[in-house]
């Protein structure tokens, strides 16, 4: 099964600038770290936020008095390939090609301020030069599936490739993130399931608007997973994860990532569930912690140990009435711990 979509198009545009606002605690995506420590908040200093405590703002684009022609180009393309749904009853050697499919996407949307020739409409153009491009924002992912329903054994091979770049009145940004991914699990019976995944993969960043915010980082990670469950009111979990990042730039920066978690959840038919989470996480850095790379890199947490834990517990009050607490904490070496929880109901109509 295959789709496109294909659109050309041109007009004005307003070019653009953004600034963060804050918000609620906790209602927002951003959070804002004063690296200088000059109380001043640049624009430099705002990252996504890691933990749901520390979103306090949100970005918000807002319009210049400048326009720009542009012409713009929008493909989508999407093949699935899917032998099991004509040879799954087959035997031989259709049967065993049956148990393998893949999905393939292709997502670009560019805007430029001048193209020539035929240029504007080929959407697969990348070499356009910095002064000319006004945005482009591409996805590509190609899964490679084996035994894809099987119940007991499967595997998938996932290529990423996420890329962005816009032209703001102060500059442009740019990203980058492409990466293996790769998914094995394990039914080994009713009660006992293994996981295994792993990823590798690069994240470029560049940006002419703020300063520290220029790395490349190669990174590599293999998460494994033991669950018991022994029907559908209980679960428990032991997971594993060990990461390795590296900044390839002037100084070199690395980061190791240790992570032991266990995890418990437990059901009750038409009334509700718990869910409970820990993690005890070990980081080795050997960089400057005070930085905007070093909060990618570290994910948010802090050199040496580290202690997360959350608690969810969802519970329905009437037919059509859901109720869902929340508690997140963290606590870091030589750092006070931060609790963050909610409450939230729901109506079902």
């Amino acid at each position: 099964m295959a789709t496109t979509f294909y659109e050309v198009g041109s007009g004005l545009e307003l070019k653009r600038e953004f600034i963060y606002l804050e918000v609620n605690p906790g209602q927002g995506t951003y959070t804002w770290i004063d690296y200088n420590n000059d109380g001043i908040k640049d624009l430099g200093e705002f990252e996504i936020a890691v933990f749901t405590d520390q979103g306090n703002y949100i970005r918000v684009f807002i319009p210049t008095n400048t326009y720009i022609r542009t012409y713009s180009n929008q493909f989508s393309t999407s093949l699935i390939i899917s032998p099991e749904k004509i040879w799954n009853s087959k035997k031989g050697v259709k049967k065993v090609v049956s148990k393998f499919s893949n999905q393939t996407i292709y997502k670009l949307n560019r805007k430029t301020s001048y193209e020539e020739n035929l240029e504007a409409l080929n959407p697969f153009v990348y070499s356009i030069a910095d002064t000319n491009l006004v945005s482009m924002s591409s996805s590509f992912r190609n899964t490679f599936y084996f035994n894809k329903t099987g119940s007991v054994f499967g595997a998938t091979y996932s290529y990423q490739e996420n890329g962005s770049k816009i032209l703001l009145s102060n500059g442009f940004d740019s990203r980058l993130h492409t990466f293996h991914d790769l998914r094995i699990r394990w039914n080994i019976n009713k009660i006992y399931n293994l996981r295994i995944n792993g990823l590798l993969g690069r994240k470029k960043n560049a940006s002419d608007y703020a300063t520290g915010r220029d790395y490349f980082i190669e990174y590599f990670e293999i998460e494994p997973s033991f669950s018991y469950q022994p029907g559908t009111a209980f679960r428990i979990g032991i997971t594993g994860k060990y990461t390795e990042k590296l900044n390839n730039s002037d100084l070199l920066e690395k980061a190791i990532l240790r992570n032991v978690g266990i995890e418990l959840r437990l059901n009750q038919t038409q009334k509700g569930s718990l869910s409970v989470q820990s993690n005890f996480i070990v980081i080795d850095y050997t960089g400057n912690s005070n930085t905007s790379l070093a909060f990618e890199m570290l994910e948010g947490l802090k050199v040496g140990n580290n202690i997360t834990w959350s608690v969810s517990y969802q519970r329905k009050v009437a037919q059509n009435l859901q109720l869902n607490f929340t508690y997140n904490g963290r606590k870091s070496e030589a750092n006070n711990a931060i609790h963050a929880g909610g409450m939230e109901l729901r109506a079902f109509f």
